[in-house]
């Protein structure tokens, strides 16, 4: 289980900004482009094992610089524009375009007045790790990724939105505060990212997956039967299988007509229905037997569980009284 740190700073002073970036983020070289400007700069995020995820914003423009990143690193503009140079290449980012950084290499980076975005930070061998998950096949490391991303696009505005619910419910209070919420999607984020930018194996994404028996499907099932509770990820139901995220994928909707999410969030519904039909509704809560069977988000569940039962859970839990 990943237990998300959170990290919050407020700075008026350059110094500052470069201590708490740099413990936080990525050591830097920050500097204001024009010496009478006012400074003023607000980062919030989360840190998530290998994922780490931010709102940043500048009040004035900055000349910003990383010498290593060996980690990949992702900046969507959500407002304002940015010039980002890496690997001999330059990205205009702004609403339209993200500035995607690769394996290795320094950047630079010139921010305009009011500069705001969403950051993006994974871990060395993340993203590969997770390719190799899907394709189930090694891939050369690291990883060469194209330097920006195109955020007009269906796969790259779905993954923005991921990254910005990650980033607003990672709190103790919010719906990714628990690890079985956040877990899937943490790796969302990651998986979302391989689709939404350019790589050498883009294409291998959208190829068929190869056929395997029902034994692999069987495994999965069994296991999501005997403790649907489990934090249980796509590649975690891959590794059960033996087979790839993609090969699974296409074993669940060949054999099953449905997905691996799908049957895990079915099971687990089929849980709480057992357990509010059997609890007395003096001592238990409906929220309390959703949590238990891994449902954050209580409104959310109550409508999946009507649409599959035909009533309320507080209905069913009613039965006994």
């Amino acid at each position: 289980m990943t237990t998300p740190v959170p990290f919050s700073f407020h700075e008026f002073d350059l110094d500052g900004a470069r201590a708490a970036i740099a413990e936080n983020y990525f050591p830097t070289t920050l500097d204001l482009r024009s010496a009478r400007a006012p400074y003023e700069f607000r980062f919030d995020g989360h840190a998530h094992g290998p994922l780490t995820v931010g709102d940043a914003w500048y009040t004035s423009g900055m000349r910003i610089g990383i010498e290593e990143v060996g980690s990949v690193y992702v900046n969507v503009p959500t407002g304002g524009t940015l010039v980002a140079r890496h690997r001999g290449r330059v990205v205009h980012a702004d609403r339209s375009r993200g500035a995607v950084f690769r394996a290795t290499g320094s950047v630079a980076m010139t921010s305009g007045d009011d500069y705001s975005s969403l950051a993006v930070k994974i871990a060395p061998g993340t993203l590969e790790a997770a390719l190799e998950a899907v394709l189930g096949r090694p891939v050369t490391r690291p990883l060469a990724l194209g330097p920006e991303i195109d955020l007009r696009t269906r796969a790259a505005a779905g993954w923005t939105e991921l990254v910005r619910l990650l980033v607003n419910e990672a709190g103790p209070c919010g719906l990714a505060g628990d690890d079985i919420v956040a877990a899937p999607l943490r790796e969302a984020v990651v998986h979302g990212l391989l689709r939404a930018v350019d790589h050498p194996y883009r294409d291998a994404l959208d190829a068929p997956a190869p056929s395997f028996g029902p034994a692999a499907l069987r495994r999965v099932v069994d296991a999501v039967e005997a403790d649907p509770a489990r934090d249980l990820t796509l590649t975690d139901l891959a590794r059960i299988a033996s087979v790839s995220v993609r090969t699974l994928q296409e074993l669940y909707r060949r054999h099953l007509d449905t997905t691996p999410t799908e049957h895990l969030r079915t099971v687990r519904l089929g849980r709480v229905h057992q357990q509010l039909l059997a609890s007395d509704p003096a001592t238990t809560t409906v929220t309390a037997v959703a949590r238990r069977w891994g449902f954050v988000h209580i409104g959310r569940f109550a409508g999946a569980y009507r649409a599959r039962y035909g009533e309320a859970p507080s209905a069913t839990l009613r039965r006994h009284a």
